[in-house]
């Protein structure tokens, strides 16, 4: 019997390659190969877009506000990103064993910068810092290269069978159209695939939300701000932080009646004692400001300057212009904040429409407000401080070089009653430190849960100083303060926001508080109602500006 073969079909089966051709179908890659090649391009594109869109930034800066170190907050961003990189291979090109391994190299690159400077510095350590130990380093890279594995393998794994069930829904649906057959029979489980992988979507991200900032942080935001010192909830027990009425160190430290937004006086107060009376903070006077209050949002601007550290690279500023600024000669006093993104702030206190809506009231003047970024450098941890090798530099930085850019590009009022400096955690000990290194330029300072010895707070936050007891000594503000001339110290005013029953950053503003006390350095303690965290600087923040307010206007800033 005859076995009819389609011409071409038979051509391709019998007929030989001519001489000196290029057999173009045999060096066509294996499916496999081709999977695998798209999967580790899609892992290498996920992981150099989180890299370069600033996600990794964001989630180290996140992880060190929880409480890690910079460098467990860069090896966790690794390992979360190598991760992502893998699940994302997974659902594109079904390559398991090449997705894992892409999303493990990825993993290995973001976090290679850290862990090669942490090799360099345990050669050369002598002495208390301990002695190399090669084989602890040996451990410690294989426990390394595990973790990374094993992030990409439970990626990969928990994708896989994603990636099946949203292929299974789009066969469904393809053949439902096929066929003209969409009946909800036919599409029911198709659409409840969708409807899971949208929730996940929509979900996850918000997750990451909350555990970033605070847990009703999405709840609020877009929300007026809230002015005042608490919303009732359990009073703080203030353990004599604030100044007693008869020691006025200076205009921020006296109680006096408050102001409501017409200037009349009216009474404030802040919960005092547990089951005490109340204890009134000096919110009143005047507010001239008032005649030419403007309305409406302010507008931001991005900016980039030349990083404070070896290597080259630039330095995030955002600058938050109030309402009018886009109008008329008015120049205005200047809030500086660092070393945290505007990115975290906003997020975690809604600070745009926080500074909206007190300007836009008359609680505060209208200001500028600049959120100074130290990311990008050799030490993630910078504390603000110029560090002993010579590669850092933050503390001219923030104190010198970035007052002078704004002062020179924008309408400022350029005088240190004019200026101030506030953070949060790290951001606390910086505003301190930097108000003393800097009384020429910052008059006043904002600290919420700040503390005041450096390198107190573990081993990261002392490596910028080499671990040098001079430099500690020279940039912890519990000793600096005391190097300053007495008509100095008199010139600064320090607002310290702590819960007083929390530990540690209770003590801590206590303890400064009494030594600023001592020497008659103008200051007042906010008792915060929440511990340190978001929250409190969310609640804080309107109380801290007000009395930031209250003391340039002591000073004539505003004529």
């Amino acid at each position: 019997m005859i076995r009819l073969v389609p011409r071409r079909a038979a051509r391709r089966d019998t007929a030989e390659p001519q001489a000196g051709a290029w057999p173009v179908a045999r060096l066509r890659p294996p499916a496999t190969l081709r999977r695998g090649a798209a999967a580790v391009l899609v892992a290498w594109l996920v992981v150099g877009a989180a890299v370069a869109g600033g996600w990794l930034a964001g989630s180290d800066a996140t992880l060190v506000i929880m409480g890690f170190d910079p460098d467990r907050a860069r090896l966790i961003s690794a390992l979360l990103i190598g991760a992502a990189g893998t699940a994302a291979a997974t659902l594109v090109a079904d390559a398991f064993l090449a997705a894992a391994l892409a999303g493990a190299i990825g993993a290995a690159a973001v976090y290679a910068g850290t862990f090669w400077r942490e090799t360099a510095d345990a050669l050369v350590a002598t002495g208390t810092n301990g002695s190399f130990d090669a084989g602890g380093w040996l451990l410690t890279l294989v426990a390394l290269v595990c973790s990374a594995l094993g992030a990409g393998w439970a990626a990969a794994t928990l994708a896989r069978p994603v990636r099946r069930r949203l292929g299974a829904a789009l066969m469904a649906v393809r053949d439902a159209v096929r066929e003209r057959r969409l009946g909800p029979r036919r599409l029911a489980r198709p659409a409840a695939t969708v409807l899971v992988v949208a929730l996940v979507a929509v979900t996850v991200p918000t997750i990451g939300a909350l555990l970033d900032y605070a847990p009703d942080s999405l709840m609020l935001h877009g929300g007026p701000a809230q002015v005042g010192l608490s919303d009732g909830g359990a009073p703080t027990d203030l353990g004599g932080l604030l100044p007693s009425p008869d020691a006025s160190p200076g205009p921020s430290a006296s109680s006096g009646p408050t102001a409501s937004p017409d200037g009349s006086p009216s009474p404030s107060s802040t919960p005092g004692p547990r089951g005490g009376a109340p204890v009134s903070l000096p919110l009143g006077g005047p507010r001239p400001w008032l005649a030419w209050r403007p309305s409406g949002p302010g507008s931001l601007v991005q900016l980039a300057l030349p990083g404070p550290w070896t290597g080259g690279g630039s330095a995030a500023l955002t600058v938050y212009l109030p309402p009018g600024y886009g109008t008329g000669t008015r120049r205005y006093p200047v809030i500086y904040e660092a070393p945290t993104p505007y990115s975290l702030w906003d997020g975690a206190t809604n600070a745009k429409v926080t500074l909206d809506t007190l300007i836009d009231q008359g609680t505060i003047p209208a200001s500028i407000v600049v959120f100074i970024d130290s990311f990008g450098g050799p030490y993630p941890d910078s504390e603000c401080a110029d560090s002993a090798d010579g590669r850092q530099w933050m503390d001219r930085y923030v104190g010198e070089t970035v007052p002078a850019y704004l002062d020179a590009h924008f309408r400022t009022i350029a005088e240190p009653a004019a200026r101030a400096i506030m953070g949060m955690s790290q951001g606390g000990y910086c505003a301190a430190i930097l108000a003393i290194h800097h009384p020429s330029v910052f008059g006043s300072e904002i600290s919420f849960s700040g503390y005041f010895q450096a390198g107190i707070v573990g081993g990261a936050s002392a490596v910028p100083f080499g671990g040098q007891q001079a430099l500690l000594a020279a940039d912890s503000p519990s000793v600096a303060i005391s190097r300053l001339t007495a008509g100095v110290r008199r010139g600064l005013d320090f607002i310290l926001v702590a819960d007083a029953a929390q530990s540690f950053y209770g003590p801590e503003t206590a303890s400064f508080a009494a030594l600023l006390g001592q020497l008659g350095v103008p200051h007042i303690v906010v008792p915060a109602a929440l511990p340190h965290g978001w929250s409190q600087v969310r609640q804080e923040t309107p109380i801290a500006l007000q009395l930031l307010a209250r003391r340039e206007y002591a000073l004539g800033v505003f004529g």
